[in-house]
């Protein structure tokens, strides 16, 4: 899986927001707030990715996180990403 469209990331105001970027049809038009993780997720899933890639990496980069909390957290941005369809 991975987004359908390009975005940037950036910090804007002291928030973290993806935004679309690029000339595709039907783009996505606003901007996605995320948090430090959501962030992370996000940046993983510029390029074909695995929820168990992203839930690997997550814990290698949170080594004290516990792994239903990685998994929880990658279920519930893939979600909002999918209900959204934002990931091909």
């Amino acid at each position: 899986m991975k987004l359908k469209y390009q975005f940037v990331i950036n910090n804007v105001a002291g928030e973290t927001v993806a935004v679309s970027v690029g000339d595709n049809d039907g783009r996505f038009n606003g901007y996605i707030k995320l948090n430090e993780t959501g962030a992370f997720i996000f940046k993983m899933l510029k390029n074909d990715t695995t929820r168990e890639a992203i839930i690997d990496a997550l814990r290698n980069e949170y080594p004290d996180a516990l792994k239903s909390d990685v998994e929880e957290s990658v279920d519930t941005l893939i979600e909002q990403l999918s209900k959204a369809e934002l990931l091909v």
